[in-house]
């Protein structure tokens, strides 16, 4: 769950980041270069195992319960369709976002970071980086909101409120 949360935050923060300038339509060629740097950047994969994180799930859930597997399994065979329904619309949708905050030229010099070997290098320990600060984000995002809101609450009471 956290995992999904700071992939988003992590997104979006890298979105808003970009310069936001005003741009007309984009062209197929602009298209393209957002959809590669979607595919480069890595985030394709996070939209992508998502259904392998689900079923992995689902068969977790369900793992004492041999009786189902059969069905289980034909199930989730038949919802992959939908599940690809759902991955290229927010692929696409991913690309069409990149394209309204960045140029075609911005693009493609953001395509020729991936494409180059420290690029290489960066999208094949982004995973395994990003998993570490999984393990340690977690606690500390739980420790301080608690601190932050400790120290709210003295405040508070220093102002005469009771929480």
């Amino acid at each position: 769950m956290i995992r999904h949360s700071l992939a988003g935050a992590l997104l979006s923060l890298a979105l808003f980041a970009m310069p936001a300038s005003a741009q007309p339509a984009p062209t197929p060629d602009h298209l393209r270069a957002a959809r590669e740097v979607v595919v480069l950047s890595g985030l394709s994969q996070s939209i992508e195992s998502l259904y392998a994180e689900f079923v992995g799930n689902v068969r977790a859930s369900l793992a004492t319960r041999p009786e189902l597997k059969k069905d289980m399994e034909e199930v989730l065979t038949t919802l992959k369709a939908e599940a690809d329904l759902r991955r290229d619309e927010m692929l696409d949708s991913s690309t069409r976002i990149f394209a309204s905050k960045m140029t075609e030229a911005d693009l493609k010099e953001v395509m020729a970071f991936f494409n180059s070997p420290v690029g290489q290098r960066y999208t094949s320990n982004r995973t395994r980086a990003l998993e570490e600060i999984y393990v340690v984000l977690e606690p500390w995002s739980t420790a301080t909101s608690n601190r932050l809101f400790d120290m709210f609450q003295a405040e508070m009471r220093k102002r005469g409120h009771q929480l």
